[in-house]
């Protein structure tokens, strides 16, 4: 072989090596970089699968209450409510998924025996969204339920409304025996209080 054709090989096969070194270079940065993405979804991963155990639990304690709880956000409307809330209102399960508020409040217009005024302590609410309220709301049906609504707060920001309400309807029987008991013998209803206490 020629010395020309000699040098002529030996930087074609100088070029080739610089060629693949460098290829190798970047297929080692890219590797480096796909192992960094790979952990960083590893990790995002993870951290999903924490936020939805926590949403989980969250959603089983909201059913474990007693009360039927709706929570209403002010951005965006938001709605969520737990399972009494559901059985309380009659709310059929097909339609709960697409209930939006304005569905909601005419469901709940129709069970009451004064919509008037459930109008307007939804529109009191929403009128004044940071101040608690507790009212007293009957139903057709002669079941009474105690409507209590909280502004609801994340990081001192309010965000929306939860509201809770709470079958008092045996209560408020007793209230109502109670005050008219005291009316007729109010020293044997003072008596009985004292003694029961």
């Amino acid at each position: 072989m020629s010395e020309t054709k000699e040098l002529e090989y030996n930087g074609l096969v100088n070029r080739l090596a610089q060629e693949v070194a460098q290829v190798q270079r970047q297929l080692g940065a890219s590797q480096q970089k796909l192992h960094s993405v790979t952990r960083s979804l590893e990790a995002r991963t993870q951290e999903l699968i924490e936020a939805r155990a926590a949403l989980d639990l969250l959603l089983a304690t909201l059913d474990a209450s007693q009360d039927g709880i709706l929570a209403m956000g002010y951005f965006g409307r938001a709605m969520h409510f737990n399972s009494r809330f559901v059985d309380m209102w009659g709310i059929a399960e097909d339609r709960a998924s697409c209930l939006n508020e304005a569905a909601l409040l005419a469901l709940q217009m129709a069970q009451v025996k004064d919509p008037e005024l459930f109008l307007e302590i939804s529109q009191a609410r929403r009128a004044r969204p940071d101040e608690e309220r507790c009212d007293l709301v009957e139903l057709t049906d002669g079941r009474i339920l105690e409507c209590h609504v909280m502004p609801q707060r994340v990081r001192g920001r309010r965000v929306g409304s939860v509201t809770s309400f709470r079958d008092v309807t045996d209560k408020a029987r007793l209230d109502r025996i109670v005050t008219l008991l005291e009316s007729e013998d109010p020293e044997r209803v003072a008596e009985a209080r004292a003694t029961t206490y």
